[in-house]
C-alpha cells in the first residue's frame, strides 16, 4: 500500500501493520511535512498504477512529472527504500539520517561560498597612522610602599594564662579549715553556746566565759554562819547588767562543789528583781542550812531548761 504526502505528492510504500488500525503520524523526507497516515487514506498498488496510466494519457502535451522513487519492500529500513534517489542527488549521502517516523532522506542544502577576506585591489590601502607621543602608555607609578618605612605591627601584651586546675595540698586545706573553725569558736562563741549550751563550761575553762543574758555575777562569796545552833551557808553577790538593753532575770542556781570540783549539792533561789535595765545592778543573798561538810566552793549561775530536765 502507498501513502502520499499531501504537500509534495511524494508516494511511499508501507505495509498495513506499520500504520495500524488507527493510523500513525509520519513525516515526509522531501518537504518535512507531518500528517496522519491512515489505512483508509492509503492507496493500493493497483489503484496507484491505474492513476499513473490515466495521468500519462491525459497529459501528453505537458511534460510528465518526475517518476516516484522505487518503493522498497523492507519496512524496517526506510533509507534503503530511497537509496537510488539519494545517489542521483549530490550531497544526499551527507544528509542527516531520518528518525523513526521519517520517510526517505532530507534534501541537501546547497553550500554557499564564504566571502573572501583578502582586500580588493581597487580599494586603496588605509594610510598608516603617525605615532603620537601622547598615545604612549603612561608609565606606571613607582610603588609608594618602597619609599615608606615598614609599619610596625601592634601586638597586644601577653597576659599570664590562668592555670586550668588549681591544686591545693591537703595540709593547706586542713590549715584553712582549722583556722575557720577556730575563728568561729572564738568570735562566735555566743552563737555556739546558744546552739550547744554545754559548751559554756568549755569557754569558762579557757578564760572566755559566755554570757548570753548580758548579766554578770560579781563579788560572789560564801561563808558559814551559826544561827540558833545550826550551821548555815550564806552566799552573797551582785547582779550587773552589762548590756545597753534591759534583761529579764530568771531563777538562780547555786551548787556546792567539793575539792575536786564535783557538785555535791544544788538548790535554787529567787532573784531580788525580775528585770535589770541597762547598766543596773542589784545585790542577791541566799542561805543553805546544814550544808555538806565536805563542800569546798560555791557556784552561782542562772537556772536553764536543761537544769529543769534533770541534766
Amino acid at each position: 500500500m502507498l501513502i502520499v504526502c499531501p504537500s509534495c505528492a511524494t508516494a511511499f510504500r508501507v505495509t498495513r501493520t506499520v500504520l495500524g488500525d488507527a493510523g500513525r503520524q509520519v513525516r515526509c523526507a522531501q518537504c518535512r511535512t507531518v500528517w496522519l497516515a491512515t489505512p483508509e487514506s492509503a492507496l493500493e498498488d493497483d489503484a496507484m498504477a491505474s492513476t499513473g496510466a490515466a495521468s500519462a494519457s491525459a497529459g501528453r502535451a505537458a511534460p510528465p512529472p518526475p517518476p516516484p522513487p522505487a518503493p522498497a519492500d523492507d519496512d524496517a529500513d526506510w533509507g534503503a527504500a530511497f537509496a537510488e534517489e539519494a545517489q542521483a542527488k549530490p550531497g544526499a549521502a551527507d544528509a542527516a539520517r531520518p528518525k523513526d517516523d521519517d520517510i526517505g532522506f532530507d534534501p541537501p542544502v546547497p553550500a554557499a561560498e564564504a566571502p573572501s577576506i583578502q582586500p580588493s585591489a581597487d580599494v586603496p590601502p588605509m594610510p598608516q597612522r603617525i605615532a603620537d607621543p601622547d598615545d604612549a602608555p603612561a608609565p606606571r607609578p613607582a610603588r609608594a610602599k618602597a619609599d615608606e618605612p615598614p609599619k610596625r605591627r601592634f601586638r597586644k601584651p601577653s597576659l599570664p594564662r590562668p592555670s586550668g586546675r588549681f591544686r591545693m595540698s591537703p595540709s593547706v586545706v586542713i590549715l584553712l579549715l582549722g583556722s575557720a573553725l577556730l575563728a568561729t569558736f572564738l568570735l562566735g562563741r555566743e552563737q555556739v553556746v546558744r546552739t550547744v549550751p554545754d559548751s559554756a563550761s568549755v569557754y569558762e575553762r579557757i578564760g572566755l566565759p559566755v554570757n548570753l543574758r548580758g548579766v554578770e555575777f560579781r563579788d560572789v562569796k560564801g561563808a558559814n554562819e551559826v544561827v540558833d545552833g545550826v550551821v548555815v551557808l550564806v552566799v552573797e553577790g551582785q547582779l550587773v547588767n552589762i548590756t545597753s538593753r534591759g534583761a529579764d532575770l530568771p531563777r538562780l542556781r547555786l551548787a556546792v562543789r567539793d575539792a575536786g570540783g564535783k557538785e555535791i549539792y544544788t538548790w535554787t533561789a529567787t532573784p531580788p528583781a525580775a528585770r535589770l535595765e541597762a547598766g543596773q545592778s542589784v545585790p542577791f543573798r541566799s542561805r543553805l542550812a546544814s550544808p555538806p561538810p565536805d563542800g569546798a566552793s560555791v557556784e552561782v549561775r542562772f537556772f536553764t531548761r536543761m537544769d529543769a530536765g534533770g541534766r
